[in-house]
């Protein structure tokens, strides 16, 4: 029998020999800078989200800060404008009654006046009427009326008065 020798393929096992001293030298050299690599990239990503978290958290707390310092400003605010309305209505009553006040002295100092006034016309009316009868009285005696007389003297001294009226 004349045959062929059996030829060996090398080509599988150095296929797979390479693949090996591949594989060997990659989880030597390669894996665990890789496997690094990604620790510290999911470290990273787990430092970010923390500091995200941390910076939203101080977001909130600047944002309830300043809630609460708009609420109290207008708190305060509305402290000040009624104080300012009721400092007004007290300044605006004390105006009036000063006012008031004012009208009652000058309505009393003119009725003084007036009161004077009257009182000094009737004086002068009585003082005119007192002449005027002294007159009267003279002219009658110095006269001898009769009846016709005395009444001509009356609607004279009628006349008179209105006159000074």
């Amino acid at each position: 029998m004349g045959g062929n020798p059996i030829q060996f393929d090398y080509t599988v096992p150095a296929t797979v020999l390479s693949f090996l001293l591949l594989v060997w030298l990659l989880s030597k050299y390669a894996w665990k800078p890789l496997m690094k690599m990604m620790e510290e990239r999911r470290t990273n990503i787990e430092s970010m989200l923390k500091q995200a978290e941390d910076e939203r958290q101080q977001a909130d707390k600047i944002k309830r800060e300043y809630q609460e310092e708009m609420r109290k400003a207008r708190q305060e605010a509305q402290e000040v404008i009624a104080k300012a309305t009721k400092v007004s209505e007290a300044r605006s009553a004390e105006i009036l009654a000063a006012a008031h006040e004012e009208s009652e002295k000058i309505k009393k100092s003119a009725l003084v006046d007036i009161a004077r006034e009257r009182d000094r016309a009737i004086s002068d009316v009585k003082a005119q009427v007192a002449d005027l009868s002294v007159s009267v009285a003279e002219k009658i005696i110095k006269q001898k009326l009769d009846i016709k007389g005395q009444g001509k003297l009356i609607e004279q001294f009628i006349q008179e008065v209105g006159e000074m009226q």
